[in-house]
């Protein structure tokens, strides 16, 4: 009986360094990969194939990031999601929208924003998908809390096209009549117009045509 028990503990202990090791191994696994670069890997499948028709074996093989580590830095995949769809956000000239915000911020200013997408959009001759635009088709009409991430996103978008029409106004580049509110909308629905078309593979010119005409039924 004795030496029974001493085998039994024996491989308890056994037992319990093996899961030990085990898992200190998957924890320096995680580490062996950049989450940075995972989650960009990520946005682009999103973008690709949309919420519903990402598989977490999809992400695996697009990512090279074992489930483990997915789950163990990102969360389950609506969490993983909502990170993409923050970094997505953070993709769409967010650098050139704060310039907006600055005093002396022009129609110029705006055009560059625009260029930034469509070229955005072309660069590939497989085109580029746009995260928003699969997002508010798939989850936004049935999910209170994406629908709110978009709407909030595009309401600064909105605020950000109006503070920077208001500035280019005082330069005189628009006309006095312009509300600036309504056309910051304005410009915010055509960006997302654009992502759709570019989605379609509509040609670069066409859709700098479109904010060619758009601008100019402000300042004309």
């Amino acid at each position: 009986m004795r030496l029974a028990r001493v085998q039994a503990s024996f491989f308890q202990i056994w037992l319990t360094s093996l899961i030990r090791m085990s898992i200190l191994i998957r924890m320096v696994r995680t580490r062996t990969f950049d989450p940075s670069s995972a989650l960009t890997s990520a946005v682009e499948l999103f973008a690709s194939k949309g919420y519903s028709e990402t598989s977490m074996e999809d992400i695996v093989r697009a990512t090279g990031v074992s489930r483990y580590g997915l789950y163990s830095t990102f969360g389950n995949k609506r969490e993983l999601f909502e990170q993409a769809l923050e970094r997505f956000a953070e993709g769409m000239g967010k650098q050139s929208f704060l310039r907006l915000l600055e005093p002396d911020a022009s129609l110029d200013h705006i055009r560059r924003i625009f260029d930034e997408r469509v070229s955005d959009m072309c660069c590939l001759e497989e085109h580029k998908g746009c995260l928003f635009i699969h997002t508010a088709m798939e989850l936004a009409p049935q999910d209170d809390e994406i629908r709110g991430v978009l709407q909030k996103f595009m309401k600064r978008m909105s605020k950000a096209f109006s503070i920077g029409l208001e500035s280019a106004k005082e330069l005189g580049e628009i006309r006095d009549d312009v509300d600036v509110r309504a056309a910051g909308e304005l410009l915010t629905s055509t960006m997302f117009g654009l992502a759709v078309l570019g989605r379609t593979g509509f040609e670069a010119a066409t859709l700098n045509g479109i904010v060619d005409n758009t601008l100019a039924s402000l300042s004309g």
